[in-house]
């Protein structure tokens, strides 16, 4: 065990660093420094042991007080405070003034207090419920005519990957503690829905899914955007362009995919659910993290890895007992799979693809609301819109207070927006099918700019 720093006190500038964690991994005793409320803390011990992952690991040389506050409940100051090494020297503090930053920080408050945290028991009941529905209705399907209908398969399997799809977002409520304050229940609740019914495990997705909110559409950091050279998003990912000789099989294959993406969109994306349940199951395996520094490693239970085997169990079984001839399930396969895929990261495309991306040195610069405002974008809001997106339609609002039960995101979104006009923070909102043409623009544009590289490298 490091031992553990003196306390002392530092400068803002001795801390902030966009490369901070990569110059600490390469020594086993450096310090992971970061600072919270002018408190400068060493979490390198911690960060096995932290309930949200790695996603720690985005703010090792960063301010990270707005991102601290936003995601722990008062309790987790305590175990804080074991890993206090010193302070901001004075003269140097962040000041919370009466900036952006500082009023969004009141409008938290203001919400706390009128309970728009306080979820609706009765509201995901009836949404728990609901979907178990649309399971039993698809197995009723299968089951009834499966062995002879492939019409009535492909109908079960189409249901089957809209229930997988609302299954996920239900469990990112219930693991983002939306429903109950209790974590043990949204734990619970999560591991359920996410593991046992759609077959993806909830360290894993908890490890992804809190990193990418600590670092929306940050290049290197946000998971969701690490997609080259399948799809890829930036001008930032295609540096290794020039990197690697043309002849090179791999860049052949990463040129003729990004020259291509936008029309391997919708294939891709059938394929997308089936490559985070390959994701999952390699994650919770002995080994499974071993790309990953041994201090950043996550515990896996049993109890998680018996999930996702009922998972496959009951799926293979349905197919396997209901449906005989091979055809029809290999059918059944792909539909179920593609359907969900799609479904899945049409809403994932929506919320930030296409929207900037930012490199590291411009993350550390900027405060935290601001990056998940201008990283996000919201859909209008309608029934269908509300339903099919699980309220992530309100996306900007989901990544201010990602604790805050979703049906409650209509009442916020106006002063949301109206404080972002006041300080001129761009607030994006447009509708499903003029976001979905904005991501399919964004693809386009990065084709062009790697093509136009590929004619500078042959010149």
């Amino acid at each position: 065990m490091a031992a553990t720093p003196s306390v002392r006190t530092f400068t803002r500038a001795e801390i902030l660093n966009a490369e901070a964690l990569n110059d600490a991994k390469k020594d086993a005793e450096a310090p992971f420094l970061m600072i919270i409320d002018n408190k400068v803390y060493d979490v390198r011990e911690f960060v096995p042991d932290h309930p949200g992952g790695s996603v720690i690991l985005t703010h090792v040389g960063k301010d990270g007080t707005d991102v601290f506050d936003t995601f722990h409940p008062e309790a987790a100051w305590e175990t804080l405070a074991n890993f206090y090494v010193g302070d901001i020297a004075e003269h140097d503090r962040a000041i919370k003034g009466d900036d952006f930053a500082a009023e969004v920080r009141k409008l938290r408050s203001l919400f706390q207090s009128l309970g728009y945290y306080d979820s609706s028991k009765a509201y995901y009941a009836f949404k728990v419920s609901f979907n178990l529905c649309l399971w039993g209705l698809s197995t009723l399907i299968v089951s009834k005519w499966g062995q002879t209908s492939t019409i009535a398969t492909i109908v079960s399997a189409s249901i089957l990957g809209v229930f997988w799809q609302q299954c996920g977002w239900l469990a990112h409520d219930f693991l983002h503690h939306q429903v109950f304050q209790d974590r043990f229940w949204g734990d619970l609740f999560g591991a359920f829905l996410g593991g046992v019914c759609q077959g993806f495990s909830s360290s894993w997705w908890k490890d992804k899914h809190n990193t990418h909110h600590a670092a929306p559409n940050v290049h290197g950091e946000d998971p969701d955007i690490d997609t080259h050279p399948l799809l890829t998003w930036s001008e930032h990912a295609l540096e290794m362009f020039s990197d690697v000789p043309d002849e090179e099989l791999t860049q052949m294959w990463s040129r003729f995919m990004v020259l291509n993406q936008t029309w391997f969109y919708f294939p891709i994306l059938s394929f997308a659910r089936l490559s985070w349940c390959l994701q999952s199951i390699l994650f919770v395996l002995p080994g499974g993290q071993a790309h990953k520094p041994s201090g950043a490693r996550v515990p896996i239970s049993v109890v998680e890895q018996l999930s996702l085997a009922m998972h496959w169990t009951w799926y293979f079984a349905t197919m396997f007992l209901f449906i005989k001839d091979p055809v029809n399930m290999i059918i059944y396969f792909l539909v179920s799979q593609a359907v969900c895929g799609n479904l899945l990261a049409l809403v994932f495309s929506l919320n930030h693809n296409g929207m900037p991306v930012i490199s590291k040195e411009e993350a550390v610069d900027m405060d935290f609301f601001t990056k998940q405002i201008i990283t996000g974008r919201d859909v209008h809001p309608s029934l269908f819109a509300n339903w099919f997106t699980g309220g992530l339609n309100y996306q900007i609002e989901h990544h201010l207070f990602p604790s805050m039960p979703r049906h409650n995101f209509s009442k916020i979104q106006p002063a949301v927006e109206s404080l972002c006009k006041k300080y001129n923070v761009r607030y994006h909102t447009t509708g499903m099918i003029d976001g979905t043409a904005e991501v399919f623009a964004r693809l386009n544009e990065v084709s062009r700019a790697a093509a136009k590289m590929g004619k500078g490298k042959s010149t």
